[in-house]
C-alpha cells in the first residue's frame, strides 16, 4: 500500500469500562477495544473479522465519533479528529458513512424512501432546490438498483435486500471517501448476500470509495476484502494481505475461523 494515500490512522486506541458487580466486591474493567493501531488506505476494502464481542462495532463507533475513546488517535488525513472545530467536524461525517446491519432498523418507519434518502442532503447541502434534491434522490435509486416507483413508499412496503439498497443509497448520496459497512449482509438471506455484495463491488468503483467492511464470515471478507484485521477480545490477533491471511495464517485463532467456514458439499 506505499503507494495509495493514507486517509486514516489509528494508534494505540483504547475503550475501557468499569463494569460494577454490586456495592462489595470491586468492579470488573473490560476492554472493548485494546490498544488497536491500523492504517486505511485510499482505494482499499479493509476487512475487520472477529466473532461477537470481539470489538469490530466498538472499533467503527470510535471511528465515528458516535462514542468517546478512553486512550489513544484517529487521524483523518493527518489531523486527529479530537482536534476538528465544528465545521471540519461536519465535513468528517460527510466523508465517512456507514451502512447499518439491520436494514429494518436502521430506516425511519415514518419516512418514505425519498426523504430517507433525501435527508442527508437536508443536513450537508441546504441550499439545494426540491427539485435538485429529487434528482439526486433518484439517480442514487438508480445507482443501487432501486425502482423509481418506491420513491413514495415506506420501509414496511419493501424488502430486506432493498431496504438495505435504501440504506447503501443514503450512505452514497453525499459521495463519501469513506464507507464503512458494518455487517451489511448478515441479516439477509444467501441470495440477497451475493446481490448485495456484488452491488458493493460495483459502487466502490463507480464511486471511487475507500471500504471498512466489518464481518464474522471469513468466506464474505475473502470475496470482498484486499486486507484483513481479525480482532479477538478488543485485540488485533493479525493483519495481512486476504491472499496471505488464507493461504498462510499465523495465529491459532485465525486458523479457527479459517477452519469454521463452510465447504459446500459435492452432490453423489
Amino acid at each position: 500500500m506505499e503507494n495509495k494515500d493514507k486517509i486514516l490512522q489509528v494508534d494505540e486506541l483504547n475503550l475501557h469500562f468499569k463494569l460494577s458487580r454490586g456495592l462489595f466486591k470491586p468492579p470488573i474493567l473490560i476492554k472493548a477495544v485494546d490498544n488497536i493501531s491500523f492504517s486505511l488506505f485510499s482505494g482499499e476494502t479493509l476487512g475487520i473479522v472477529g466473532e461477537s464481542g470481539s470489538g469490530k462495532s466498538s472499533l467503527c463507533r470510535l471511528i465515528l465519533k458516535l462514542i468517546n475513546k478512553t486512550s489513544g488517535s484517529i487521524s483523518w488525513f493527518n489531523n486527529d479528529i479530537d482536534s476538528l472545530n465544528s465545521s471540519e467536524l461536519k465535513n468528517f461525517r460527510k466523508s465517512v458513512q456507514v451502512i447499518f446491519q439491520d436494514p429494518y432498523g436502521s430506516l425511519d418507519p415514518r419516512m418514505t424512501i425519498g426523504k430517507i434518502i433525501s435527508e442527508p442532503l437536508d443536513i450537508y447541502r441546504k441550499n439545494l432546490k426540491t427539485k435538485e434534491k429529487e434528482e439526486l434522490v433518484i439517480k442514487a435509486m438508480t445507482d443501487v438498483g432501486l425502482s423509481n416507483e418506491l420513491f413514495n413508499r415506506y420501509p414496511h412496503e419493501l424488502s430486506g435486500g432493498q431496504c438495505q439498497r435504501v440504506g447503501i443509497a443514503r450512505s452514497l448520496i453525499n459521495k463519501p471517501t469513506v464507507l464503512i459497512c458494518d455487517e451489511p449482509v448478515s441479516a439477509l438471506d444467501l441470495s440477497i448476500q451475493a446481490q448485495i455484495l456484488d452491488l458493493i463491488k460495483i459502487l466502490k468503483e463507480k464511486y471511487k470509495l475507500t471500504i471498512i467492511f466489518v464481518s464474522h464470515d471469513l468466506s464474505i471478507v475473502k470475496s470482498i476484502c484486499d486486507r484483513v484485521i481479525v480482532l479477538k477480545d478488543g485485540n488485533i490477533i493479525e493483519s495481512n494481505s486476504t491472499i496471505n491471511l488464507f493461504k498462510n495464517p499465523e495465529s491459532i485463532y485465525t486458523k479457527k475461523l479459517i477452519s469454521s467456514v463452510p465447504s459446500p458439499i459435492p452432490l453423489k
